[in-house]
């Protein structure tokens, strides 16, 4: 329970006890991130982003390394953790693998692929998800009965998507499939073996 709600209590206090921590072990990377590359709140927006997916947030010298890498660049709190996550992409992977190191996975089908692809809207604030209702709810009822199907005798099935679809299609699952990680291609070591276990299609007309 204090896991899955402690971005609601991970507060700015916290955020900067956090960071002053890992100030002692790299404190010029720390100084330069806030508030020289990116204000406090937005580095508080990441943390909470990764903890609400469940993300160990203990490797903070991982994570300012990352933000300073590209926080120049990227101001979006969203996009940002994107990246924070494919830096951090074995502590992600570790809890799901199989004893034998193999990552159990339920994938996309091209179709769904290209079903977020087509929906996903680019501003200047971000991107946002503009996908048809209908299509959205085939889509969570789909990965819904491949999770059934899911069933993994060792590990944590995960869902593999595109580093493009991976936020969205979290944020669209958390509530209905909120037992399935969703995880990008950018996030899995180049070590490690997958093993599908099922696959989400569905019919519409796109």
């Amino acid at each position: 329970m204090f896991k899955r709600n402690l971005h609601e209590f991970l507060g700015r206090q916290e955020v900067q006890t956090l960071l002053d921590t890992v100030g002692k072990r790299a404190p010029k990377a720390v100084e330069e991130l806030v508030p020289g590359i990116l204000p406090l709140g937005q580095v508080q927006k990441v943390l909470q982003n990764l903890v609400r997916e469940g993300v160990s947030i203990r490797d903070m010298l991982t994570i300012v390394e990352a933000l300073y890498d590209y926080g120049r660049a990227a101001k979006d709190a969203d996009q940002l953790t994107e990246y924070v996550r494919t830096r951090m992409a074995r502590t992600i992977v570790k809890p799901s693998l199989a004893s034998d190191g193999s990552l159990p996975i339920v994938t996309l089908s091209p179709k769904v692929e290209k079903a977020f692809g087509d929906s996903i809207r680019q501003t200047e604030h971000g991107a946002y998800l503009a996908m048809e209702p209908g299509l959205a709810q085939k889509i969570i009822t789909a990965v819904n009965n491949a999770a059934d199907k899911a069933v993994a005798t060792d590990g944590q099935p995960v869902l593999l998507s595109s580093p493009v679809a991976r936020p969205h299609l979290a944020q669209l699952l958390a509530r209905f499939v909120p037992n399935l990680p969703v995880i990008s291609q950018a996030e899995i070591p180049a070590d490690v073996k997958l093993t599908t276990l099922a696959n989400v299609d569905v019919e519409y007309a796109g």
